[in-house]
């Protein structure tokens, strides 16, 4: 690409990256590339491919398929699948990535007729890093035999970096600002954001959300006889025992002080024994320690969050008061 071309497509590039850094999501931002690239580049198709998390839990997918253009791909999940072949075969990421535009002429064989039968005249894919490491790959394609432009695709996958890698610090951050620091669970503007998006994603139909709090009983007795290192430690061991019994999708946080919430899906003739149940459990694994329990459900009890905490509020109350 001659000078006087690659200066307006960088113009292009500076204008129409201004409000990526405004995203919330990655997905939105991969949108957003994609009507560049399709609107001022001639790019026809593509996808991205996204490491999401730097270390993974086992079983969990290495690098998810973003695919905007929603063309000549096939399915979602052959695009997936074919994407975790690609990379189990070649666990360096840079070394399936061409860095460059390439002819369909230039690419092996099985290739070449991949992009023949999709009308594919020249495609490349770029590198995404977070930082100087490899997380993820844009991938294009063209259905004509523009190739001039490497360098500009090089410019835009670094712009994209860039941005990806501050959504990551920046969810990073918000994930860290809604965590107890003490316990590692959701502190309470975690639990309260999550907790009211549960609430405007609740559907009639399913099964009731039940919401409880949990207070340890004599808890200022324990730091006055025990010291607060000891009470910490109670606390700690409160969060660990309410958390490991609740399923994927229930929400557990710390309220403040000595005081815990959860909330919960099952049917609501079963909160009493449900709530009971966890009750029992922090009593028999915590030692020396019992707590106090109150609940409520959802769309029956209240429909806001302060609606339901006062119905709970007013269990935990007696339930306090029989403990004494």
């Amino acid at each position: 690409m001659e000078n006087r071309d690659l200066q307006p497509a960088l113009i292009t590039l500076i204008r129409e990256s201004r409000n990526w850094a405004t995203v919330k999501r990655g997905l939105e931002l991969f949108e957003h590339v994609k009507d560049m690239l399709r609107g001022h580049y001639h790019v026809d198709s593509g996808y991205f491919v996204f490491k999401k998390a730097v270390s993974l839990g086992e079983g969990e997918r290495s690098f998810r398929v973003y695919s905007p253009w929603g063309d000549l791909h096939g399915t979602a999940d052959e695009l997936q699948q074919d994407v975790d072949r690609t990379f189990h075969l070649n666990a360096n990421l840079a070394d399936s990535a061409s860095e460059q535009w390439l002819t369909r002429e230039s690419v092996p064989g099985a290739v070449k007729a991949q992009w023949r039968d999709r009308g594919i005249q020249t495609g490349g894919s770029w590198i995404i890093k977070i930082g100087e490491v490899p997380a993820g790959m844009m991938v294009l394609y063209r259905r004509n035999l523009k190739t001039d432009d490497s360098l500009v695709m090089s410019l835009v996958v670094e712009q994209l970096s860039l941005v990806m890698e501050l959504l990551r610090y920046r969810r990073a951050a918000e994930e860290a600002s809604q965590r107890d620091p003490l316990t590692g669970i959701y502190n309470r503007r975690g639990a309260t954001v999550r907790i009211r998006t549960l609430a405007e994603l609740r559907s009639a139909a399913a099964d009731n959300w039940i919401f409880a709090i949990f207070d340890v009983d004599h808890f200022k007795a324990i730091n006055d006889q025990h010291g607060h290192p000891q009470g910490d430690r109670v606390l700690k061991e409160v969060a660990q025992v309410l958390s490991a019994n609740l399923r994927e999708g229930d929400i557990c946080g710390r309220w403040g002080g000595d005081e815990f919430v959860i909330m919960l899906q099952c049917p609501k003739d079963l909160a009493p024994h449900i709530v009971s149940r966890l009750k029992d459990t922090v009593s028999c694994q915590v030692d020396k320690v019992s707590v106090s329990v109150g609940w409520a459900i959802w769309g029956q009890d209240g429909t806001t969050l302060k609606e339901i905490y006062r119905a709970a509020d007013r269990r935990l109350y007696h339930d306090k008061v029989r403990n004494t």
